[in-house]
């Protein structure tokens, strides 16, 4: 039985041809999706949309939404994946709305992500942020809670994409409470956005997880702030701590499940941690 207002996942992916490496956007793919699934409400739907299927464990929670455009290369704006989350958010609004994460190709959630979803955001709110989490680096399997003096210290969601929760309704009269993902943009700038509509946001009591240096993620290598997440990177390293399974299994994976999916990519690049 369903357990209240609709919640989706919404995932837009890379297109093949424009991977460094496929089979390793599979994997992570797979440990989100692994995530994904462990919630402990498990009421939930998953639309991801791409050029290319992806192989994946059948779910019948899963809708792949396949685009028609060219595939591009990636630029500094990341028109590809913007266009491929418009796409996600028409299809939840055609089929009525509901709570919408979009979330990373390579980010993990929360196991309790949806059930406090559901708890938090009241008929007054038009979403929620996720105000802290883990960063966790794919190569070295070293992590840090954000915010952090060191490393970064505003708000976990100012920096993570997979940190906030919409709610679309597709019959509301104002632009905003059908679809504050139109309006707000981008993530860290929600909270000033709000203010200046007047409209209510949540807070999350849960976590999130940042995945980087996973060669893949477009903030990394062809985003206007590159160079500047390169520091970001090292100081991760610097402060942070191993990856042990207490820390994975609040994102309903385990040490040994992820460390299978970075092995695949440490042999292609020659690296060993």
């Amino acid at each position: 039985m369903p357990c209240g207002e609709p919640f989706i996942f919404g995932i837009a992916l890379i297109a093949r041809a424009q991977a460094h490496d496929w089979a390793l956007v599979e994997r992570l793919l797979d440990l989100t999706l692994t995530s994904v699934r462990a919630q402990t409400d498990q009421d939930f739907r998953i639309v991801i949309a791409g050029h290319d299927r992806p192989r994946v464990r059948p779910d019948p929670r899963l809708t792949f939404l396949p685009v028609d455009w060219p595939a591009a290369a990636p630029d500094p704006c990341n028109a590809d994946a913007g266009r491929k989350k418009r796409a996600i958010e028409d299809f939840v609004l055609a089929r009525g709305g509901g709570l919408l994460m979009l979330l990373d190709a390579d980010d993990w959630v929360d196991v309790r992500l949806v059930e406090a979803a559901r708890a938090s955001i009241g008929r007054a709110e038009v979403g929620a942020l996720i105000d802290s989490g883990l960063v966790t680096d794919f190569r070295s399997l070293r992590t840090a809670t954000l915010p952090h003096a060191g490393i970064f210290e505003r708000e976990f969601h100012r920096i993570c994409g997979s940190s906030s929760v919409a709610r679309l309704r597709p019959r509301a009269s104002d632009r905003l409470r059908r679809n504050p993902c139109r309006v707000f943009d981008s993530q860290h700038q929600w909270i000033e956005v709000a203010r200046a509509h007047g409209a209510r946001l949540a807070r999350l009591p849960v976590s999130g997880n940042y995945l980087i240096n996973t060669s893949e993620n477009h903030s990394e290598v062809h985003g206007p702030y590159a160079r500047w997440r390169q520091t970001f990177k090292e100081a991760v390293n610097r402060a942070g701590a191993p990856l042990d399974d207490d820390s994975a299994g609040r994102f309903g994976l385990s040490l040994g499940r992820i460390r299978a999916a970075q092995d695949g990519f440490l042999l292609s690049t020659g690296s060993r941690c």
